[in-house]
């Protein structure tokens, strides 16, 4: 798109109507003065060769307003009211006034492109209002928002629960200040990184807007705002993301950074359309949280020798599989990060690229540029890589090209998607893998799935049902004729059971009795049963798969969920909404 196509376009994307209420003849005549100018601005805009624009409607940014300043911009009817990289949006009275020359060759002495448009003095009083935010709002250049550190410690001094928090928002809302926007958005994003939520839902209704948080794999409700107020945000958002406020029946994806504490945290968005008005969401990557430690992840004593016997390898496939948002991505990270030294070099393939690691070469995906999973591992392989993680492996020549990585000497990390750890081989069969390659690179298949963490300190203990009871003990029966007793400990089979459950109420240190998540897994390794059945069998399935895996010892998700279970780590009810405990 030309400078001059992206004017015309930005005309139309930003004009507002004016809907004030007439109540008097002063108010009629106001309306009609605006009116007025507006449409001689309009004239004069076609006799300068501008476009014309109406500022009314939109949220200038703050760091745009600062680049002129205050005093000279009402002296000479001016604004700065937008900036992508080193282009501003400059709007004007006229290019004639006394002082615009002068501060237009002094924006671009400093490296500024500008695209300039006209604007009336109303609409140009609009944005000199908006000078007030730049002494509150954070600063927002290229995509990036500075949360202060102090500004958060103040902000949550009061703030101890969601309620709290959407008080807060609800009274600033409110507000008639100008920065109250900035505020709102500071405050729901500031609160989305307070209590660790990894989305925030912006979702208009018939009559208002609900933002939500999601919180330990649950959405949970944070407030409702007036649309007139969302109008706002959204344009922030939208300027704050690089995409385009026109469009608004088609979907769009931008993204901008957070800078906390020193730390940036990238926010991708997803705007799409609805029958109310456009739905926002805002996926938060927070590097503090996905760097967790193996240790930490929910692995049993058994089952973490078992994966740390197999990242230590040499070489070989480590295959993880589970649903989207099951944690494979954290769990791959931690294999990384507990494998990273400076005598090893870890290439990435991602899609996309969700947290950014020091000392690893990370590339990510990008298919309408030819740059496939599957062309990017190749480009690896030429890196001298020790260690590959691979995305995701969706097609044949991709898993092909992983097999062959794994046998040539490297250590390859990947995901797939399947149901549970036995689908993993006939997937890569189905796939176009050679069974005997496959059976000589493949080293470890794991599954797993998420469970919210009950709150140690308001969980209650409870009796285990008459069904949870029989069901509970054919499970650990299973595991007894398995010979799975050092994965028990001390639990074993019973007339009842003491189990918890969550406090519905829950406390000041959780949401709804659920504090954090942990993980479900199971996994198969490749042993010389598996891998002849491999090679000899002409078909494949996943039970034959799995009554060989259950002789290595190794429990299963509905097993090593239950065990969970009876330690109070999480409840009967969580476990079944990830586990099929009737799967056998």
């Amino acid at each position: 798109m030309d400078e001059q196509e992206e004017k015309k376009e930005i005309k139309y994307d930003l004009q507002f109507q004016d809907t004030e209420t007439v109540e008097s003849v002063d108010d009629i005549l106001g309306v009609a003065r605006k009116e007025g100018e507006e449409n001689f601005i309009k004239r004069e805009s076609d006799k300068f060769g501008l476009p014309y624009i109406n500022l009314k409607g939109i949220a200038p940014e703050p760091d745009a307003l600062k680049q002129i300043k205050e005093e000279d911009a009402k002296k000479s009817k001016i604004a700065a009211f937008k900036q992508v990289g080193n282009k501003l949006y400059v709007a004007m009275f006229s290019p004639e006034k006394e002082g615009v020359r002068e501060i237009l060759e002094n924006l671009e002495r400093h490296g500024l492109e500008l695209i300039k448009f006209m604007a009336s003095n109303a609409s140009l009083e609009h944005a000199w209002t908006r000078y007030s935010d730049i002494s509150v709002a954070k600063p927002v250049t290229s995509g990036i928002l500075d949360i202060n550190s102090k500004t958060l410690k103040d902000l949550f001094e009061n703030i101890k629960t969601l309620d709290d928090l959407r008080s807060s928002i609800i009274a600033i809302a409110n507000q008639s200040k100008n920065f109250r926007i900035s505020r709102i958005i500071e405050l729901i994003i500031s609160g989305a990184l307070h209590f660790k939520s990894s989305d925030i839902h912006i979702e208009p209704e018939k009559e208002k807007v609900r933002v939500r948080y999601r919180i330990d794999g649950e959405l949970i409700d944070i407030c409702y705002l007036d649309y007139p107020t969302m109008k706002l945000i959204n344009s922030r958002l939208k300027l704050l993301s690089g995409i385009k406020l026109s469009i608004t029946k088609n979907a769009q994806d931008g993204r901008f950074s957070i800078i906390d504490q020193n730390v940036e945290i990238e926010v991708r968005l997803s705007v799409v359309p609805g029958n109310y008005g456009e739905s926002f969401v805002m996926r938060i990557l927070d590097p503090r949280n996905i760097m967790a430690d193996l240790e930490v992840l929910g692995f049993s004593p058994q089952l973490f020798e078992v994966v740390e016997r197999h990242i230590e390898k040499p070489s070989g496939i480590i295959l993880n599989t589970g649903p989207t948002g099951s944690g494979k991505t954290t769990t791959l990270y931690a294999f990384i990060n507990k494998l990273y030294n400076p005598g090893v070099k870890i290439i990435t393939i991602e899609d996309p690229v969700e947290y950014h690691l020091a000392g690893i070469v990370q590339t990510q995906v990008e298919e309408d540029k030819g740059y496939s999973f599957l062309s990017g591992l190749r480009a690896a392989m030429r890196q001298d890589p020790d260690i590959i993680m691979v995305g995701e492996i969706r097609d044949e020549d991709t898993a092909k090209v992983a097999i062959n990585a794994a046998l040539t000497g490297h250590l390859v990390f990947s995901t797939l998607h399947t149901n549970n750890a036995a689908g993993t081989i006939p997937r890569l069969l189905e796939l176009g893998a050679n069974p005997g390659t496959l059976a000589s690179a493949l080293s470890l298949s794991l599954a797993q799935r998420l469970v919210r963490k009950l709150c140690p300190y308001c969980k209650e203990e409870i009796e285990a049902s008459e069904k949870q009871t029989k069901q509970i003990t054919n499970i650990l029966g299973g595991m007894i004729s398995s010979h799975k007793e050092d994965s028990m400990g001390d639990i074993r089979p019973a007339n009842t059971y003491k189990i918890y459950k969550a406090n519905s109420a829950g406390c000041e240190k959780c949401f709804e009795g659920y504090k954090g998540r942990t993980g479900v897994f199971e996994a198969i390794e490749m042993d010389r049963e598996i891998s002849d059945l491999i090679v000899t069998e002409k078909i494949i399935n996943e039970r034959k798969i799995k009554d060989l895996a259950n002789k290595q010892g190794i429990l299963t998700m509905r097993e090593d969920g239950i065990i969970k279970v009876l330690r109070g780590e999480t409840s009967y009810e969580e476990l079944l909404t990830v586990v099929d405990l009737y799967e056998n």
